[in-house]
C-alpha cells in the first residue's frame, strides 16, 4: 500500500486576506469623512459663535440677543468633539496590530480626554445665555462685571491651550503608529510629525502671553498640521491604508 497522502489543493485567494482588506478600507474611508467632519464643525463654531462673541463689547448682552447662534456653536464644537472620538474608535482596530500598548493610549487620549474637553468647551458656550439672564435681572450686562463675566466664559484662551495640548499628544501618537505600519505615505505621515510641534509652540506661546490666542502667528504655526490634516483626510477616502504592511511582522 502506498502511504503517500493527498491534499486538497489551496485555495486561489485568500478570504482572510480579503476581509483586512475591506476592513482597512472601511476604516481609512470612515476616519477620512470624520477628519472633514471634525475640522469643518470646528471651523463654523468658531466663525459662528466664538468670534462675535468673543469680539463683542458685551459678550453676555450679545449671547443673549443671538441665543440661537451660540447654540449651533455650542452643538457645533460638540460635533466637533463627538468626529474625532469616533475616529480613534474606528482607527482602533487598524492601530492595534502595529502597537496595541500605543493604539489604545491614543484611544484614551482621542476619544475619551479630548472629547471631554470639547464637552467642557460647549458646556462653557451654552451657560452664556442664562447668566445674561441672571445679570440682566440685577446690575445689567453692561455693567463691567458682566461684561469680565462675560469674557471670562467666553474667553477660553485657557481652555484652548488645554484642547491644544491635549490634541498633539492624540496627535503624535497617532503619527507615529502610521509612521511605523507604513499604512499610509510617509510623507504625509512625516508632514504631520513636523506640524505637531508647530501646533503646540503656537499654543504654548499663546499661554504665555507672547502672542494673542487668535493672532496671525497662532495661525500661521497652526496651519501646517491643519492643511496636512485635510491632506490624509483625502487620501484616506481615495486611496484607504495598506494592511499588508499593518501586519506586525512586516514593521
Amino acid at each position: 500500500m502506498s502511504s503517500t497522502k493527498s491534499y486538497p489543493p489551496r485555495p486561489q485567494g485568500d478570504s482572510r486576506s480579503d476581509n483586512s482588506v475591506r476592513e482597512h478600507r472601511a476604516a481609512a474611508t470612515t476616519a477620512g469623512v470624520l477628519f472633514i467632519i471634525g475640522t469643518a464643525a470646528g471651523i463654523l463654531s468658531k466663525a459662528l459663535t466664538y468670534f462675535p462673541v468673543h469680539n463683542a463689547d458685551d459678550p453676555l448682552a450679545y449671547a443673549a440677543d443671538h441665543s440661537g447662534r451660540v447654540a449651533t456653536g455650542a452643538l457645533l464644537v460638540l460635533v466637533m468633539g463627538l468626529s474625532l472620538a469616533l475616529l480613534a474608535v474606528v482607527l482602533f482596530p487598524v492601530l492595534r496590530r502595529v502597537d496595541e500598548v500605543l493604539a489604545t493610549a491614543y484611544l484614551i487620549i482621542r476619544g475619551a480626554v479630548e472629547a471631554t474637553t470639547y464637552v467642557i468647551v460647549a458646556t462653557a458656550w451654552l451657560l452664556l445665555v442664562p447668566l445674561a439672564e441672571t445679570m440682566a435681572a440685577g446690575p445689567g450686562t453692561a455693567s463691567p462685571a458682566g461684561v469680565r463675566l462675560g469674557n471670562l466664559v467666553i474667553d477660553a484662551d485657557g481652555a484652548s491651550v488645554i484642547m491644544s495640548l491635549v490634541f498633539c499628544v492624540g496627535a503624535a501618537l497617532f503619527y507615529a503608529l502610521l509612521y511605523r505600519s507604513r499604512i499610509a505615505p510617509r510623507w504625509i505621515v512625516s508632514w504631520g510629525l513636523i506640524g505637531i510641534p508647530l501646533y503646540a509652540a503656537a499654543y504654548l506661546l499663546a499661554m504665555y502671553g507672547a502672542v494673542g490666542i487668535n493672532s496671525s502667528e497662532v495661525n500661521l504655526l497652526s496651519l501646517p498640521l491643519a492643511v496636512q490634516e485635510m491632506v490624509l483626510a483625502v487620501w484616506m477616502i481615495a486611496r484607504g491604508f495598506r494592511p499588508a504592511v499593518a501586519a506586525p511582522g512586516s514593521l
